[in-house]
């Protein structure tokens, strides 16, 4: 019966201490997996979209089976059916990038999107 009880206590420690915090008050350390801000690449050496991308979230570019690559959308219109387009959007000028994966993007922009896509907000 002890031992049990010690079981217990140490899963409740452990559980605990996962579930902790260890940042400042008032501050987060946690990233949205599916959106990447300005905050994240500052004082990094990186100049375009595609090395954000290629640097904090690099799954977004990896072809997910017979679907393709992601479909890049700048603001609101279609720039490129190729995550390489991404090289030509200069990073001083994103806001955002956000990733949809292809069921938010089937139902954003309708089918053909099995990719996902990569939506670069700029000013």
């Amino acid at each position: 019966m002890h031992r049990h009880r010690l079981i217990s206590v140490l899963a409740i420690v452990v559980l605990v201490g996962a579930c902790a915090s260890s940042g400042q008050p008032g501050t987060s350390t946690r990233r949205d997996r599916n959106r990447i801000e300005a905050a994240e690449w500052e004082g990094m050496n990186l100049s375009t979209a595609f090395d954000a991308v290629r640097r904090l979230r690099s799954a977004w570019l990896t072809p997910r089976g017979n679907a393709g690559p992601p479909i890049i959308y700048r603001n609101s219109t279609r720039w490129s059916d190729s995550p390489n387009g991404l090289d030509r959007i200069q990073l001083q000028s994103v806001i955002e990038i956000r990733y949809l994966n292809a069921t938010d993007a089937t139902i954003r922009f309708g089918t053909g999107f099995g990719g996902g896509v990569i939506i670069v907000t700029t000013r």
